[in-house]
């Protein structure tokens, strides 16, 4: 019934409603079109007017009278009364009339068109001809951690970098100008567009690029530009381009065998956030070594094969090696991380150091040994006092799972009643316990009696002003620990990066970063993916990790100095691999094997193991 009322509606509209859709639809195709019709307007006045002149003998031939019409039109002339009679007079008004109002809504037209093409190579519409580039898929204004790696591990290469983000191009090289150096060997493209839309990424050439990073605020966004890619890759069969993205949530991980298939490398950058707020919150400096081992700037790991040390065994390999530590060794595809001191290494084995630059490190002939083994007393334990917590969010059952089990107390300072209380019953803790009273009146008492102290974000709330409210709270801490001497260490999450460069710094103040930890990740995933399983090792649940310990666990003499090879030589015949220390409050990461230090009580050490 409809179908046929529609039909019948066509058929009765009247030629001006007929006149007036054809005309709309002709409009709608752009600025040509439009200046083809009013050639055609023009054109058919000028015929018109010639055919006038020749009817009434004002002319004696068409072309004359054309050409007249022609010239009248183009030029805007009016008449006057000595060219000819009151009828030719009047048609070439007629004719000049209309090649002004033709010249006014062309120049208009133009004028239009000129701006809004402007306006389209300002926005950065125009397909990047580039081939094997790093495209970046999303970005934030003021958030410069990601694009600061990838010109940090390209050197002094090539490189073409593509940013598409739905920030205006004008604006996002402005933000660039203003906060990044970027270096002449190094070319930062910025488009305009929709990361989730497939015909703005394939004005990036997508399907030419060596790696897709998706940068994107939020999981759903970052799942649906990963599906668009993925579309495109369906059209191009030759497209092997890598895809790296973090997902803040579990539920949000492709299926694994989709990731092998697709060539795609995600990371849960939540839970990698937990891990590390658990493991700082209880061991001060560790968030500054997790962060040099993350990005490009000092100290980082490599694979590379060594045909010197080939027969040698860890130990061996510790004693000779100089400005890098033996962190891992690759066999047959799969990597030992923190590989026990006999092992050897094989003809086919890769080698994984811990070093400045690739083949930075030195062989040297075998240092003194002064170590002997049989004089080495067992490890000790190191008490890790009581634990507070402000908030609550997904990281806080994977930060109560990773929290070392000589913590003494756990209290939870959080609005969240039941979920907390579900998570304390699930994690069975009796020295967890949640804070009933009002932590405002009570802070005071609460700082005093813990030893680590950790600030949460509120997730319910704007990512800037989660920050800020964590951030004043610390404020309020630091300031009850100056009036009366705490010795607690803080453990702060915050969202963005900009904050964290307004925040206090201090040696007793450990700051994660979400954006910033996913920065470091991305960057060091799309720059070597090899580093993927000893990441996915270092920051889960099992297998080694990253410790900072007191260096009276290894049972260390303040009043002697040791060397750092005999250092890095001790701690390994402990069963971890030494990557650092901290010395008077600073720290230091793989420093040369010949450097002697003296530690004072409170100093640690930056270890890879087991616990």
């Amino acid at each position: 019934m409809s179908e046929y009322n529609h039909s019948k509606t066509i058929k009765n509209a009247s030629l001006t409603d007929r006149f007036k859709y054809w005309l709309d639809k002709k409009m709608a195709k752009g600025t040509m079109s439009i200046i083809v019709l009013l050639t055609l307007a023009v054109l058919s006045v000028i015929v018109f007017v010639s055919v006038l002149a020749i009817l009434f003998k004002l002319r004696d031939s068409i072309f004359p009278a054309f050409w007249d019409s022609l010239a009248n039109t183009i030029n805007t002339e009016m008449p006057s009364s000595e060219d000819g009679g009151i009828g030719y007079i009047v048609l070439n008004t007629l004719t000049a009339l209309a090649g002004l109002l033709f010249t006014s809504i062309l120049i208009g037209v133009v004028s239009s068109g000129i701006e809004e093409k402007l306006n389209d190579l300002r926005k950065g519409n125009s397909l990047v001809l580039e081939n094997g580039h790093t495209v970046i898929l999303g970005y934030n204004i003021g958030e410069h951690g990601l694009l600061r790696q990838l010109i940090l591990a390209t050197g002094e290469k090539k490189r073409c970098i593509v940013i598409c983000t739905d920030i205006e191009k004008p604006d996002l090289e402005q933000d660039l100008q203003n906060n990044v150096e970027i270096p002449k060997n190094i070319e930062v493209i910025c488009r305009n567009g929709d990361i989730t839309n497939t015909n703005d990424l394939r004005c990036c050439s997508i399907e030419k690029a060596d790696v897709i990073v998706v940068n994107a605020l939020d999981d759903n966004r970052r799942i649906k530009a990963i599906l668009a890619v993925l579309c495109i890759r369906k059209e191009y069969p030759e497209f092997r381009g890598r895809i790296v993205a973090c997902v803040t949530d579990e539920k949000h991980m492709l299926p694994k065998n989709k990731i092998d298939k697709k060539n795609i490398i995600m990371l849960k950058t939540d839970d990698i956030m937990a891990k590390i707020v658990a493991h700082t919150s209880t061991e001060p400096g560790l968030s500054i070594a997790f962060k040099e081992l993350l990005n490009f700037e000092e100290n980082e790991f490599y694979f590379e094969k060594d045909y010197r040390l080939i027969g040698k065994n860890v130990m061996e390999i510790t004693k000779c090696l100089n400005k890098a530590s033996i962190v891992g060794i690759r066999k047959g595809g799969k990597t030992i991380l923190n590989p026990d001191k006999d092992m050897n290494v094989d003809i086919e084995d890769d080698l994984v150091f811990f070093e400045e630059s690739r083949g930075s490190y030195e062989v040297t002939e075998e240092l003194e040994k002064n170590v002997n083994e049989r004089d080495l007393p067992e490890i000790r334990t190191e008490p890790k006092g009581k634990v507070l917590i402000f908030g609550s969010n997904v990281m806080l059952n994977t930060i109560l799972k990773e929290l070392p089990n000589e913590v003494e107390k756990i209290t939870i300072v959080s609005d969240e009643e039941e979920t907390v209380d579900k998570l304390i019953r699930k994690n069975k803790m009796k020295k967890i316990v949640r804070y009933e009273g009002d932590y405002e009146e009570d802070l005071k008492q609460l700082a005093e009696d813990a030893d680590h102290i950790v600030i949460l974000i509120d997730r319910n709330m704007e990512k800037e002003d989660a920050d800020i409210n964590n951030i004043l709270l610390l404020l309020k801490l630091m300031n009850l620990k100056e009036l009366y001497g705490y010795d607690y260490n803080i453990t702060i999450e915050l969202n963005m990066e900009n904050s964290y460069n307004v925040s206090m710094k201090n040696s007793k103040i450990d700051y994660i970063v979400g954006s910033n930890i996913a920065s470091l990740l991305l960057a060091q995933i799309s720059e070597n993916p090899d580093l993927e399983e000893i990441l996915n090792e270092l920051l889960s649940k099992k297998g080694n990790e990253l410790y900072s310990k007191s260096i009276h666990l290894f049972n260390l003499q303040t009043r002697h100095d040791y060397s750092y090879n005999g250092l890095k030589q001790i701690v390994l015949s402990y069963g971890y691999t030494l990557l650092g220390y901290s010395n008077h409050g600073a720290v230091h990461l793989n420093p040369d094997s010949n450097e002697r230090v003296l530690f004072d009580k409170n100093d640690r050490l930056f270890v890879l193991g087991e616990n």
